[in-house]
C-alpha cells in the first residue's frame, strides 16, 4: 500500500468505509455478479462517467461519500427496493472510481451536480430519486436545489448538508479524540506544534487505532462485517486523495478550507425548497451526528422533511439495523408492499 492509501486508512474524518470481510471480499470484476464492476461509460464535460444499474423503474441514484470514494460500498445496500419498481444506479462522479480522475480544474461539489444531470439525461428519465450518504449529501442537495423539477425525492443517509456540516463533522472528531483518547491527542498536539498538517501521514499515524474507528462508526463494531456485501479489489475503484484535498482542503481534520467551504445552506436558501426529503441518521454516529441531521431538518420548510433515527446504528445506516432501515425507506417512497405482477 502506497503512502496515499495508507493516509486514507488512517484518516478518521474521511467517510471512507473500513475494509471488512464479506462474501465477495477480494473479488475481481469478472468474479462479481452483474452489474457490479461491469457497468457502462457515458461522455461528460471532462471525459467520461462510469455507472452501473440493476432493476427496473424509477432510478434511485446513489451519491458517494468521501469526498473521493467510489460507489462500491453501496453494492447491494438497496436491493430491497427492486421489487417496488425501482432501478438502483451506482455511479462514479468526475474524479472518482472509474470515471475520469484527472481534470484541469479544481475538484468541487459543483462538478458532481453537473455529473448527476448528465447521468439523468443519459438515463432518459424526467425524475430521479437521489440517495446520498455522508459527504454525498452535499452535492445531492445542491442538485435538488438547482434542479428540483428533476428530483422525485431526496434521501439523506447520515449525510452532510453543506460546508458548515462538514466543519461540524471535523469538530466532532476532534472532540472524540481529545475526550476519549487523551494520550493520542497529546501526541497530536505535539506534532501539530511543529506545523504538520492533518493531511500528512506524520499527523495521522500516531492516533490511528481500529478502536477509534469502532467508536466513531459503529453502535456495535461486530456489525462492521455486514457493511459490504461485495468488495472490489480493482485499482480503478480506489479512493482519490486529490478529490478529498481539493474539496476539504489541506488541513481537513482541523478546518475545512477547500471548495466545499463556501457551500452553505440556510432557511433562506431553502425557503422555496419542495423536494420531499428523508433524513435518516444513526443515533450513534460520531461523524454525521444527530445534531447535524437536526440542523438540516430545521432549515427545511414545514412538511418537506422527515427526520428519522436508527437508535442502534452508527455511520453506516443500512448495515446495523437493515430491516428497520428498509422499512423506513420503503414507507418514505410511498410503498407498503411490492406491486402485484
Amino acid at each position: 500500500m502506497n503512502d496515499k492509501l495508507s493516509l486514507l486508512a488512517l484518516t478518521l474524518v474521511l467517510f471512507l468505509p473500513m475494509l471488512s470481510a464479506s462474501p465477495g471480499a477480494g473479488a475481481n470484476s469478472d468474479q462479481l455478479p452483474k452489474p457490479y464492476g461491469q457497468g457502462s461509460y457515458i461522455p461528460s464535460k471532462f471525459g467520461k462517467l462510469y455507472y452501473e444499474e440493476e432493476g427496473a423503474g424509477t432510478p434511485v441514484v446513489m451519491i458517494n461519500g468521501g469526498p473521493g470514494a467510489s460507489r462500491t460500498v453501496f453494492w447491494g445496500a438497496l436491493d430491497f427496493l427492486k421489487p417496488y419498481n425501482y432501478k438502483i444506479v451506482y455511479f462514479d462522479e468526475t474524479g472518482v472510481g472509474r470515471s475520469t480522475r484527472n481534470i484541469p480544474e479544481t475538484f468541487s461539489p459543483k462538478i458532481t451536480v453537473q455529473d448527476i444531470e448528465t447521468l439523468r439525461k443519459h438515463l432518459d428519465v424526467n425524475k430521479i430519486v437521489l440517495a446520498a450518504h455522508s459527504y454525498g449529501g452535499i452535492p445531492a442537495l445542491q442538485y435538488a436545489i438547482q434542479y428540483p423539477q428533476n428530483v422525485e425525492k431526496l434521501i439523506m443517509l447520515s449525510a452532510s448538508a453543506d460546508g458548515i456540516s462538514q466543519q461540524m463533522n471535523v469538530d466532532a472528531a476532534k472532540y472524540l479524540r481529545r475526550t476519549f483518547f487523551p494520550q493520542e491527542w497529546e501526541a497530536l498536539e505535539k506534532i501539530r506544534a511543529k506545523g504538520v498538517l492533518s493531511s500528512e501521514k506524520e499527523y495521522s499515524k500516531p492516533f490511528y487505532d481500529r478502536k477509534m474507528g469502532n467508536v466513531s462508526d459503529w453502535h456495535d463494531p461486530k456489525n462492521r462485517a455486514k457493511l459490504r456485501k461485495y468488495r472490489s479489489t480493482d485499482q480503478r475503484d480506489r479512493f482519490n486523495i486529490e478529490v478529498y484535498r481539493d474539496i476539504a482542503g489541506n488541513d481537513p481534520e482541523v478546518e475545512i478550507t477547500g471548495t466545499l467551504k463556501d457551500i452553505v445552506v440556510n432557511k433562506e436558501t431553502l425557503k422555496s425548497f419542495n423536494v420531499p426529503t428523508l433524513i435518516l441518521n444513526g443515533r450513534i454516529d460520531w461523524k454525521t451526528t444527530p445534531q447535524m441531521a437536526y440542523r438540516f431538518y430545521k432549515m427545511l420548510p414545514e412538511g418537506v422533511g422527515r427526520l428519522e433515527f436508527l437508535e442502534k446504528t452508527g455511520h453506516w445506516t443500512w448495515a446495523e439495523e437493515p430491516d428497520k432501515f428498509a422499512e423506513i425507506v420503503i414507507r418514505f417512497l410511498g410503498s407498503d408492499s411490492p406491486p402485484e405482477i
